[in-house]
């Protein structure tokens, strides 16, 4: 069996550009896939990060209304704030650091993300529309192949019209002679 660009008449190239086009979508597709979930994990970490410091501040600075001010001094007439563990607290601001380390990095890796899903949209662009025009392509190409092939039958059947005649008229001249 013959392959299809050969019995629809396409040019070879032009099917193969018309299958890397493909592929190439495919590729793009999976890596805007890979792009979203690595978007996906870099939203989640900086939840995390937010949640951590409004636990820490929350140990660190109680609720208004009670006896200390922002900068954790005891307000007038009340009692000195009970020490906490100097290791909880310094335990919290490694774990503090660490995620603002973290959270730096997925902002460079959000950026970074951000400006290939640019570039992976700019080339998925170009790719719809070269598929446009090879469908385009392809549709004239298909319609050249059954004008070819209408008019291939029309020379037939005018042959065989043609061949019947003189068939017949040699017929005559051989009986009459």
């Amino acid at each position: 069996m013959e392959p299809l660009e050969a019995r629809v008449g396409v040019c070879p190239g032009l099917w193969s550009l018309a299958q890397h086009n493909i592929e190439l979508r495919r590729l793009l597709e999976e890596e805007q896939a890979a792009y979203k979930r690595k978007l996906q994990a870099y939203q989640e970490g900086q939840q995390r990060q937010a949640q951590l410091v409004q636990k820490l501040q929350a140990k660190v600075n109680p609720s208004p209304g009670g006896h200390w001010d922002n900068l954790g001094t005891p307000r007038h007439g009340c009692h000195p704030r009970p020490s906490r563990s100097s290791n909880e607290l310094e335990n919290a601001l490694i774990r503090l650091e660490e995620e603002q380390q973290r959270s730096s990095s997925l902002v460079q890796v959000n950026s970074m993300l951000r400006e290939q899903l640019e570039q992976a949209n700019v080339a998925n662009a170009a790719l719809s529309e070269d598929i446009r025009k090879l469908t385009a392509d392809w549709a004239r190409a298909r319609d050249e192949l059954e004008q070819r092939e209408a008019e291939w039958r029309r020379e037939e059947e005018v042959g065989e019209t043609l061949g019947t005649g003189d068939t017949r008229e040699q017929q005559r001249g051989e009986g009459g002679g």
